[in-house]
């Protein structure tokens, strides 16, 4: 009789386990029939009911946790890869110098150009930071990563140019306890790397935009607000290896000591108004032992040196690109071969820039200026001076940007191996002019420019000619 009773009990929890399918597949209203017709009782039926949907929850659980599972197996990347940025641009350029006189030391000339710069970089922690970039362009050239399209179809070379490691000691310190700046006060970035500074409007006065110097930058905000007349201040100190030479013997003329630049800047942010902002800029920049910087130049054809030089045994230059006398060059025995500057380098320079929003959002507006004195110059040649105003902004399709510059840059002013390379038809110094830059946005990630260069001799150099230098530049420029 047990026996009976656990078979009829086991049929009816088949019988029930088919209802409860048959519910999952057909709905309740066969069940409901069942019960009705008396073939089921009220208890069964709610026990069907209840299978049935639990049936149904376990099987989406299920399905969803291995979907999850299978799922995370293949987006799940490695912890560092999830704390990097990649970045990079390519520029395809057309370049022509044109005169307005015949001209036969600047001849004609047109050209076409690419650049290409790519770079990681990886947030190991909010104080640990490091970057690297490489992009195209002469290795000789510290100031352009310009690369001409000539030379039969050759491969062009690609150079490392960011290699730099940033930390910005805050938590670990425990100086977020005893200070109210929001952000590291502290930042210290060693390597090869961007420029550290402000610049009014990517000013190219002192330091070409594509100089990445090498050596050590500190980065201290004494002062950060998000409200009132004062903003932002911040101190930068730098500490630049030019040339390190392994023989540094006092009884070799040319190799007592490296060459390094020491320097800093202290900028200050205002605000006039709400949405306007004044940056104000104040920095010295000391050049030590350069002249080593000056011989460079007896090997290196890429260096544009325009600076008063001295030379062996021959007289000084300066105001046009210099260039050695012999293409075996010893400074210390060679007539014509250069041996350093006829002056030291040491620049003061101050810098301005206004922000000021207008009614209509798409142009902001904005005046600049920047100012360098070099206080060692041989000559009173020593004084240099970019101003202007840019209104539009370049972000989004349809955005269009214009820029206007007036530049003037004596002979002595700054290093023309580091100031700004489109300068005139070699770059460099005793050179003014007016640039205009017009800059549209025709579709998200690629911009179209035109630039001109309008430039002149500030000084004639002996043999040449001082007609306007006409130098243009047509770009396309895709960013990512």
């Amino acid at each position: 009789m047990k026996k009976l009773k656990r078979v009829t009990s086991m049929l009816g929890a088949v019988v029930l386990f088919f209802l409860a399918l048959l519910a999952s597949a057909s709905g309740k209203g066969i069940l409901e029939i069942l019960r009705d017709k008396g073939v089921i009782t009220d208890e069964e039926y709610r026990q069907a009911i209840d299978e049935a949907q639990g049936k149904d929850k376990q099987v989406v659980d299920q399905a969803k946790s291995e979907a999850k599972a299978e799922a995370t197996k293949v987006t799940k990347l490695p912890d560092w890869l999830n704390r990097t940025t990649f970045f990079g641009d390519i520029r395809y350029r057309h370049e022509g110098f044109y005169n307005s006189a015949i001209d036969t030391n600047n001849p004609t000339r047109n050209r076409e150009r690419i650049r290409l710069r790519l770079g990681t970089k990886v947030e190991v922690s909010e104080e640990l930071v490091g970057a690297v970039r490489v992009v195209s362009g002469d290795p000789g050239d510290p100031i352009s990563t310009n690369q001409t399209l000539s030379d039969l179809f050759t491969r062009k070379p690609i150079n490392i140019d960011w290699a730099y490691i940033t930390l910005a000691p805050w938590k670990s310190l425990e100086l977020d306890k005893i200070t109210s700046l929001e952000k590291p006060p502290l930042s210290i970035t060693a390597g090869k790397y961007p420029l550290p500074m402000f610049f009014p409007t990517e000013s190219e006065l002192v330091f070409d935009a594509d100089l990445s110097p090498e050596g050590v930058a500190e980065n201290v905000v004494l002062w950060d607000r998000p409200g009132g007349l004062l903003r932002n201040v911040k101190l930068t100190a730098i500490q630049w290896s030019i040339k390190e030479l392994s023989n540094k013997s006092p009884s070799q003329l040319f190799n007592a000591g490296d060459a390094w630049m020491f320097g800093g800047q202290l900028a200050v942010q205002m605000a006039p108004t709400s949405e306007s902002r004044l940056t104000l800029s104040l920095a010295d920049y000391g050049f030590q032992r350069l002249d080593v910087l000056a011989r460079e130049r007896n090997t290196n054809a890429s260096l544009v040196l325009t600076n008063h030089v001295k030379r062996f045994g021959a007289a000084g230059q300066g105001g046009s690109p210099v260039s050695p006398s012999s293409l075996n060059c010893n400074p210390t025995s060679t007539i014509g071969c250069i041996t350093g500057f006829a002056g030291g380098f040491n620049i003061l320079n101050l810098g301005a820039q206004l922000d000021v929003p207008t009614p209509w959002k798409q142009w902001p507006l904005n005046f600049f200026v920047d100012f360098a004195h070099n206080t060692q110059a041989a000559t009173s040649d020593d004084t240099g001076v970019w101003l202007g105003f840019r209104i539009g902004r370049a972000a989004n399709k349809g955005d269009i940007r214009f820029t206007y510059t007036w530049a003037r840059t004596e002979t002595d002013a700054v290093p023309s191996v580091f100031s700004y390379s489109d300068f005139g038809r070699n770059g460099g110094t005793n050179v003014m002019g007016n640039f205009i830059a017009l800059e549209y946005v025709l579709m998200p990630r690629l911009t179209l420019s035109v630039k001109n260069h309008f430039v002149n001799f500030i000084d004639r150099p002996a043999g040449f000619h001082n007609p306007t230098q006409s130098r243009l530049q047509l770009n396309a420029a895709l960013t990512f």
